[in-house]
């Protein structure tokens, strides 16, 4: 039903996909589902585990665990791409997933470590994220991406300005562990679109690093490094900072109906941000986005009241939609670029980012241990995302130097 809708609000603007738009629409209606079942769960896992009495230090130290065996989950993703394609390895993912949500669910009873959580977490991501890459990366059109990124973005963020809002409700006025429970459900339904055409990519491919262009690409890695950090800062620690910092009663809905309306208030930027990049205006929009959102981040550490806090995420969404969407746009077409090493130049560009991660989560469990103030040390971790969105514009994409 989710699919037929898509197909009806956006076929007309579709005008030059004649073959092979239902592969489109397939992943704008997966990817809203599975938006809409991690946001309902995803920005209060840190708070959760923070409630459950979990210290920051172990927090953190979770997501270095992430980032540790994510290099070792890229490469066996690149392996099931190429083995049996982009679309059942991310059921893979899918599944894999579904296992970390049932852990989290019974963490409080079976005492597992959040370190097996962070490992099985690193494992879904890396299945589904790399393969949707590599999906999106292979049926989108170079000359209308823009657009076609903006309604995958658009359908994202849809489902990201929902799931906070129900998650936060149901977790305040039922159980956190129900958010869960619905999750699993929406996310096992995200696996239906996907399988309703064929694998994009042939099968059985053969992966090799020998001849790949590694010194045209180096300024792109290299910004990569800070591109993870940014994002991490602002889905990650800026929710976990205004429910320390800013709400002090119903926790998951504030919080929720925060992020729900901040990203809402962004929904028409997306589509016209879309429009400016096929313009070839991209180049220009990621240097405005990217300098805008490190001032975002430099003002983060001093919001105090709700008030403050919704101004912030209403500013702080087309700012960093400005910078990121000419920022993929400029990464999928590098990947065009390199003929027989797409996979290749999207998993090196992951684990790249990995790096990046793994050295910013070090800081942060540092700091934690150092610093017994919680507030002051994700007010710290602030700066580091300032630093990390001005780091983005090492790139040097060729789709983004008109």
């Amino acid at each position: 039903m989710i699919q037929k809708l898509i197909d009806r609000l956006l076929k007309k603007r579709h005008f030059w996909r004649n073959v092979g738009f239902n592969e489109l629409s397939e992943l704008y209606a997966s990817e809203f589902l599975r938006s809409l079942a991690m946001s309902v769960v995803g920005i209060f896992v840190p708070i959760y585990l923070y409630s459950l009495g979990y210290p920051l230090a172990s927090i953190f130290l979770m997501q270095i665990i992430f980032t540790v065996f994510r290099p070792l989950f890229s490469f066996f993703a690149a392996k099931s791409i190429a083995r049996i394609g982009p679309k059942h390895t991310m059921a893979i993912g899918t599944f894999a997933q579904i296992v970390y949500l049932l852990i989290l669910v019974s963490i409080e009873q079976t005492n597992v470590s959040i370190l097996l959580l962070g490992a099985v977490s690193s494992f879904a991501y890396a299945m589904y994220g790399l393969a949707l890459e590599v999906d999106f990366s292979k049926v989108k059109h170079t000359e209308h991406g823009g657009k076609e990124l903006s309604f995958i973005t658009i359908c994202e963020r849809i489902g990201s300005s929902l799931g906070p809002l129900v998650g936060g409700l149901v977790a305040s006025f039922i159980n956190p562990k129900a958010t869960i429970i619905i999750a699993l459900l929406i996310m096992a339904g995200s696996l239906i679109p996907i399988f309703m055409s064929a694998e994009p990519i042939k099968a059985r491919q053969h992966i090799t690093l020998k001849g790949f262009p590694w010194r045209r690409h180096k300024r792109d890695y290299l910004s990569g490094f800070f591109f993870g950090v940014e994002n991490v800062v602002s889905v990650m620690v800026w929710p976990l900072f205004v429910a320390l910092a800013v709400f002090s009663t119903n926790t998951y809905a504030s919080v929720g109906l925060l992020v729900s309306l901040s990203t809402a208030s962004a929904l028409m930027a997306f589509y016209l941000i879309g429009k400016l990049i096929d313009d070839k205006k991209g180049g220009l929009l990621l240097k405005f986005g990217a300098i805008s959102n490190a001032v975002v981040h430099c003002i983060r550490p001093f919001v105090t009241v709700p008030l403050q806090a919704l101004t912030i995420g209403v500013i702080n969404e087309p700012m960093t939609a400005s910078y990121r969407m000419p920022y993929i746009k400029g990464y999928y077409d590098a990947s065009d670029s390199v003929p027989g090493y797409r996979i290749v130049y999207i998993v090196i560009f992951d684990i790249v980012r990995m790096i990046g991660l793994f050295v910013f989560w070090t800081i942060a469990y540092i700091l934690a241990k150092l610093i017994t103030d919680d507030i002051l040390v994700l007010q710290i971790l602030f700066i580091f995302g300032a630093i990390a969105s001005l780091g983005v514009l090492f790139q040097r994409f060729p789709a983004l130097r008109h």
